[in-house]
């Protein structure tokens, strides 16, 4: 499970359901939420979590997309396999892995060193308590 540490700058909600916008260095991310604990508050210092297989990649991407999470990235390692490709990628917001099929990436001609967008979508991202202060 990949984790950034993240700030919690906003949040907005209608009955259940939360939507906050938090930041980690210079990267935003918008999480959606049907629960939310009492500890998360603006300013709380939290961490975003989210599995390797809910990254989908794009490179040299145009054009609106309805997935509120763009993170600019650069691919720092691949470990491919038959099927699958584990990426080691590098975001403002921290270091994190994306699984994809190997197919994808040699379509897309992914190497070390490409630069690639990972999008996330707002529900695919988890929420937890730090233990920092």
């Amino acid at each position: 499970m990949n984790r950034i540490r993240a700030t919690v700058n906003r949040i907005d909600y209608n009955g259940n359901l939360h939507r906050l916008v938090l930041s980690a260095g210079s990267q935003s991310f918008t999480v959606i939420t049907l629960e939310l604990g009492d500890e998360y508050t603006v300013g709380a210092l939290v961490d975003i979590r989210f599995k390797p297989a809910h990254v989908a990649l794009a490179k040299n991407i145009t054009g609106e997309i309805s997935i509120a999470n763009r993170l600019d990235a650069t691919v720092l390692e691949l470990h491919k396999g038959k099927i699958l490709v584990e990426m080691l990628l590098q975001g403002a917001g921290g270091k994190f892995y994306a699984l994809t099929t190997t197919e994808a990436v040699e379509r897309m001609r992914i190497v070390p060193g490409d630069a690639v967008v990972a999008l996330l979508k707002a529900s695919d991202l988890y929420l937890s308590k730090t233990d920092e202060a």
